[in-house]
């Protein structure tokens, strides 16, 4: 059987990131007898540390602005590349890549022409729309990481549903596999202190501040009760005004950006996640993994991991008193978050196992080469 040749597209490299995590767990577990691969950032090379990371070649477009002379040449350039390497599939991810690449591919002949979206378009204006739902009519197919992105995509981008398929995340590194954890005393945390974690970058889309929040009327209830933030970004100087302006100096822990999330779950009583739009979250999944109980907003993807009342609780999108009084119910019964914690990982195991992600990508990319028209089955 003749080897798929799948050209990955991705505008940069930014290690750590969601989405940079997931494609790095797809390029190593790629099977080396069925795919050829190659990964093309848009902007800027991948520093050579995380280079070494990915096992298939890497090269550098260099299409610094999409609107110039310059990047009218990098196309045309683009266009004959990809004539001449013959690629089956062109794999792309993020927006720039998306307007980019699809034209070229279709220029090029390339029949497998796929679309990768992993949030909800949150930040999505008119003029970005208009211009997705222009370039999109090029596109064979889309590859979604929830149920919740595929119906964002097919009332936002005018996509057709029959042309979406669902692969949910993998996770790539199981926690059996993880180093010594961290112990209370590195995180400034008392012994017995219960505790609520939450892993986010500090940015506005994961509203890390309705957990500040949150952990304010948690307090009350429980006042012993710390809080642990792993995540760093812009407004982490905000965050810090508002958890001392509520008291809670003392009990919340900025911890910046962690290496190695898994060393720092198990010193999670309760993982929360506040996010006000969320395709499929990698924390959640990593919460359930380590067997943490969570407690979230009712948005995006969330329900997919988070089922309630099973192995987390949800509250309605923006109903910080409800996340806070789901957070102290945990806290009170250890029981119930042992129930929770078993239920977890076993969704875990079986919806975001590796091995069964790897088949279902091998299989569609298989489906999308040997697809005889642009509406392929792809079930």
């Amino acid at each position: 059987m003749r080897k798929l040749r799948v050209g990955f597209f991705i505008d940069a490299w930014n290690p750590g990131a969601g989405t940079e995590n997931q494609l790095l767990g797809i390029l190593r577990n790629l099977d080396k007898a069925r795919i050829d691969a190659r990964l093309f950032t848009l902007r800027e090379p991948i520093p050579e540390q995380f280079r070494r990371e990915i096992p298939w070649p890497v090269e550098c477009l260099q299409v610094r602005h999409l609107m110039s002379a310059h990047s009218l040449f990098k196309f045309m350039t683009l266009v004959r590349r990809l004539r001449r390497e013959r690629l089956d599939i062109v794999s792309v991810y993020f927006v720039d890549t998306n307007l980019f690449v699809i034209p070229a591919a279709r220029l090029a002949g390339i029949k497998g022409r796929v679309v990768n979206r992993r949030d909800m378009g949150y930040w999505y204006e008119p003029g970005i729309l208009g211009k997705l739902n222009r370039v999109n009519r090029l596109a064979g197919w889309f590859l979604v990481n929830s149920e919740a992105v595929k119906k964002a995509v097919v009332k936002n981008e005018c996509f057709p549903a029959e042309r979406i398929k669902v692969i949910y995340n993998g996770m790539w590194e199981p926690v059996e596999h993880l180093s010594e954890p961290y112990t209370r005393r590195e995180l400034g945390v008392p012994e017995n202190a219960p505790t609520v974690g939450i892993v986010a970058n500090l940015r506005p889309v994961k509203r890390v501040d309705r957990f500040i929040e949150m952990a304010a009327i948690v307090a009350r209830t429980v006042p012993d009760a710390h809080y642990l933030v792993a995540g760093q970004g812009e407004l982490e100087p905000g965050l810090r005004s508002l958890a001392s302006r509520l008291g809670l100096q003392e009990r919340i822990h900025f911890l910046g950006s962690v290496a190695d999330v898994r060393r720092l779950l198990p010193a999670f009583d309760v993982g929360a996640l506040t996010s006000e739009s969320e395709g499929l979250s990698n924390a959640l999944i990593e919460y359930a993994a380590a067997g943490v109980p969570a407690v979230t907003f009712d948005v995006g993807g969330n329900r997919e991991i988070i089922h309630h009342e099973v192995n987390g609780l949800l509250a309605a999108d923006g109903d910080v008193a409800g996340l806070a009084a789901n957070a102290v119910t945990l806290l009170r019964d250890p029981a119930l978050r042992r129930q929770y914690a078993s239920a977890g990982c076993q969704l875990v195991r079986q919806l975001f196992d590796p091995a069964e992600v790897m088949r279902l990508i091998h299989e569609f990319f298989e489906a999308v080469a040997n697809a005889p028209d642009s509406r392929p089955r792809i079930d």
